[in-house]
């Protein structure tokens, strides 16, 4: 059955109020012609990873905010099907801190990943055939709070029933949908979906449906390939379709909102809440769907000319949010596209801008070659991109092709695949995303400096918050300085991915020797809302622990300024809720020399704004 064609081929809002004054500065990336291999990414754009077998592949791809890349492949090793998943530096190179040397072997057989608001990695598959789910830390640990030990199953009880997972997504509320195809003994298949709780509960309400042919009337094997949610949390669902008579389809479902929905009736035109779109040969790419902004839902494929012209070509579809055809896609909402060879259509994504990649192979009698394709919003090929459109990407195997696909912020395009036997993670350069730079400077009576009570003995003992400069350095007692800074940057939109941020501040004076030059570098802590949990600057402010054990390291600008960026695991902490908070201290806390070595920098209260620490953000909107 062609189920099987792959598997064998294939904060709650901060109560705190700072009078901090925001200045929007926008500005929009150029746009430049994509498709090119990224040579900082790997070795000249492209990582091939060994899994463990001889016949790696991967096939699904998510990033996390901070920049890492996660992949989840399959090998034959130590059994068919086994699922490895990996995670990598932003360069492509492996991350050790991830499970073991970066890599882990699944708990069930999974094909796809999803990443958690808190970080922890859910992976959905399947488990002695029926559905099945494993969390996983940050660090690659199972999470054992996750459903039994760690893992989550739901299925039908019937033994002549088996479940091939293929897709999953997380509502808003935290719950997980998964949905794939059930197939019978009978040489049938029908849709099925089922819900879980955030912590792996099968969901009582929701729990599994299934999708017959009562809903897909006329239909012998009706196969689910992929789920995406619409901005209102509806959930659609695609796939294929092998009529007992006619011709093969794309297929669409919908479910309503609610605690236990159905099926909407008001999607579509035949009553069921389902879509049924004629198209001869068709066959659904595994996961091949998104959701553009506007609620139109993209579908990704491949046709067969006829079973004796076996040539294949591409696939696009549209529809409207309602399910009707979207003609304003190449004047029918369908687009086949023939490039010369055997097209194969795997995977899709959606620019910002609204273009669309797909994602597969060309193919040859005698090899095959990673495909993407690029098309404008209307249909046509964006020749702007690679080769009038397309990029084929020879990474010297027989057997080449792209799986999945995933778009980082800043436009570079990501695939997943395989050749020959390794698993192969690429990257090219794809449209920059317009990015957003906002400006947070510091008027907050609250920052100030707190000197050490005694030397060494790590407590705050004096404060000052109303002066028009902070300290950092030591004084004639040998006791440390340090000083915090706050900026309120809960304006900053709840999805914006940050690219970079970075901390500036302005010198005033200095007080003694240049603690530059003998209490080693000046270095930035960061907290995601309020070092001890108070808006006054308080002692306690002094240790109390930072967000992140990570520290960054100011460095001289021009005219007085001092500046430190943030790194990728420290983007993540500003906080898009509230208060982010720094604090500033060197290295060493103090020189032994009995006297007053501290410089002195511009607080938010200094007299002139230009003066003020500042905070600036760029980012970038999904």
């Amino acid at each position: 059955m062609k189920a099987n064609y792959f598997l064998l081929n294939k904060m709650q809002h901060a109560a705190f109020v700072l009078i901090l004054v925001a200045t929007l500065i926008v500005s929009t990336s150029a746009l430049a012609a994509g498709g090119t291999l990224d040579p900082t990414f790997g070795t000249n754009g492209v990582v091939v990873t060994d899994l463990g077998g001889s016949s790696d592949t991967g096939i699904n791809i998510v990033l996390q905010p901070d920049g890492k890349i996660i992949m989840v492949g399959t090998t034959n090793y130590p059994s068919f099907g086994t699922s490895i998943i990996t995670r990598y530096n932003p360069n492509g190179t492996l991350d050790t801190t991830f499970g073991a040397s970066g890599k882990l072997t699944a708990d069930i057989r999974g094909s796809r990943v999803v990443l958690q608001t808190d970080g922890k990695l859910i992976v959905g598959g399947s488990l002695h055939g029926d559905f099945g789910l494993a969390r996983y830390t940050n660090n690659g640990t199972l999470d054992t709070t996750f459903g039994t030990n760690g893992v989550a199953t739901a299925g039908v009880d019937n033994d002549n029933f088996s479940i091939s997972f293929r897709d999953l997504a997380i509502q808003p509320d935290g719950k997980i949908v998964v949905v794939g195809t059930m197939e019978t003994t009978g040489n049938q298949s029908f849709y099925i979906i089922a819900r879980f709780n955030e912590n792996g509960v099968l969901d009582e309400d929701f729990r599994v449906k299934i999708l017959d042919n009562s809903e897909f009337p006329g239909g012998m094997i009706s196969e689910c390939e992929a789920v995406a949610l619409q901005s209102d949390g509806r959930i659609i669902l695609s796939g294929d379709m092998i009529p007992y008579d006619g011709e093969d389809s794309i297929t669409l479902a919908r479910f309503a909102t609610g605690p236990d929905p159905w099926l909407d009736p008001t999607f579509g035109t035949n009553g069921h809440g389902t879509v049924v779109t004629p198209l001869a040969n068709f066959r659904h790419g595994w996961g091949a769907l998104a959701i553009q902004a506007d609620d139109k839902i993209v579908i990704a494929g491949t046709v067969t000319e006829s079973y004796s012209n076996l040539n294949e070509n591409l696939v696009l579809a549209r529809y409207t949010s309602n399910g009707a055809l979207d003609i304003t896609l190449a004047g029918s909402g369908i687009v086949i596209t023939d490039l010369g060879q055997n097209e194969v259509g795997n995977d899709l994504a959606i620019q910002s801008d609204g273009k669309i990649l797909v994602a597969g192979k060309s193919y040859n009698e005698t090899s095959s070659d990673f495909l993407l394709v690029r098309y404008n919003s209307n249909g046509s090929l964006d020749t702007s991109f690679g080769d009038a459109g397309k990029v084929i990407s020879d990474f010297g195997g027989s057997a080449d092709a792209a799986w999945g696909m995933a778009l980082q912020p800043d436009g570079k395009i990501l695939a997943a695949g395989a050749k020959d036997g390794d698993a192969v993670l690429a990257r090219y350069g794809g449209t920059p995303s317009p990015t957003t730079t906002t400006t947070f400077k510091s008027k907050a009576p609250h920052d100030g400096w707190i000197l050490e009570s005694l030397e060494f003995s790590n407590v705050g003992g004096l404060l000052e918050k109303t002066a028009t400069t902070f300290n950092v350095g030591d004084d004639q007692r040998d006791r440390q300085y340090r000083s915090i800074i706050s900026f309120n940057t809960d304006s900053l939109p709840d999805n914006a991915i940050i690219t970079s941020a970075q901390v500036k501040i302005k010198r005033q004076g200095l007080v003694g020797t240049d603690p530059f030059t003998t209490h080693g570098n000046l270095l930035l802590e960061i907290r995601n809302g309020l070092f001890s949990n108070d808006l006054d600057l308080s002692l306690s402010d002094f240790a109390a622990p930072a967000s992140s054990t990570v520290q960054e390291m100011f460095t001289p600008l021009t005219s007085s300024w001092y500046a430190a960026n943030l790194s990728g695991s420290n983007l993540v902490l500003v906080n898009k809720y509230g208060v982010t908070q720094f604090r500033l201290r060197f290295d060493l806390d103090d020189n032994d020399d009995l006297n007053s070595d501290y410089l002195k920098f511009f607080s938010g209260n200094a007299t002139y704004e230009a003066d003020h620490p500042q905070l600036i953000v760029t980012y970038v909107l999904p």
